[in-house]
């Protein structure tokens, strides 16, 4: 065997090898995630029933097989959407936890002498900080929660996606009521329901109003109120 037979053998070449793997997983990364980025375009715009998989594939400026090589098909590319954007949304709130904490302290907040008003204005500031309120997050989550009542089939996936996000809001409403010195004198679940649809509808109505209207406005006035109205003096504060 020649000398440089026997190099290739004791695995000289595995590290060339190693390298070109690693690049051909970075571009079938970034593949897969431009096509979902295009999905989640068409999906906004069109639907998800009405977005096609030619739509996506034209938006992303791929062929076909480059989508099939990453999805098995249409419900596929679904589930890795709705498993991707509540993955970024989870970031995001915990994001917004880590700025509350550091609002807290350290150890999990004490009211003390703090102004409750100013201290409610902070709970809720940081709250609507952690939602997005840009038109495209909207209609997406708004596209994937009608698919999933239209098709319940294929639910399951956004069911407990948005199970997650229901769960780490109702953390931070917790903790807005220890800071507070509260607690809540309704289920929290319940509480934070209403929470989001507050959120929800107050960004709604600014985006059919148009700009210059803050979608946060009527957020801002009425979470207050429900959480006041939703909670009571803490018995051991």
């Amino acid at each position: 065997m020649a000398e440089g037979d026997r190099s290739l053998e004791d695995g000289v070449g595995a590290p060339d090898d190693a390298a070109r793997e690693r690049g051909r997983s970075a571009r079938r990364e970034a593949t897969r995630q431009r096509v979902l980025d295009a999905a989640r375009e068409v999906f906004a715009e069109r639907g998800v029933i009405g977005g096609t998989v030619e739509d996506i594939c034209d938006r992303a400026g791929f062929t076909r097989g480059a989508f099939y090589s990453n999805f098995a098909d249409k419900d596929d590319l679904l589930r890795a959407l709705i498993d991707r954007e509540h993955t970024r949304l989870v970031a995001h709130l915990d994001a917004g936890f880590a700025l509350l904490q550091g609002f807290l302290g350290a150890d999990g907040g004490d009211p003390g002498d703090a102004d409750p008003r100013a201290t409610m204005a902070e709970v809720v500031d940081r709250l609507l900080r952690a939602v997005p309120d840009d038109r495209h997050f909207l209609l997406i989550q708004t596209e994937l929660e009608i698919h999933a009542i239209r098709v319940p089939d294929t639910s399951r996936a956004f069911v407990e996606a948005d199970a997650t996000f229901r769960a780490r809001i109702a953390e931070f409403l917790e903790r807005g009521l220890r800071l507070l010195g509260r607690e809540p004198v309704a289920d929290v679940g319940e509480v934070t329901e209403a929470v989001i649809a507050i959120v929800e509808r107050s960004t709604r109505r600014a985006l059919l109003a148009g700009p210059p209207t803050d979608p946060d406005a009527l957020a801002r006035v009425m979470l207050p109120v429900l959480i006041a109205a939703a909670s009571r003096p803490r018995a051991d504060g």
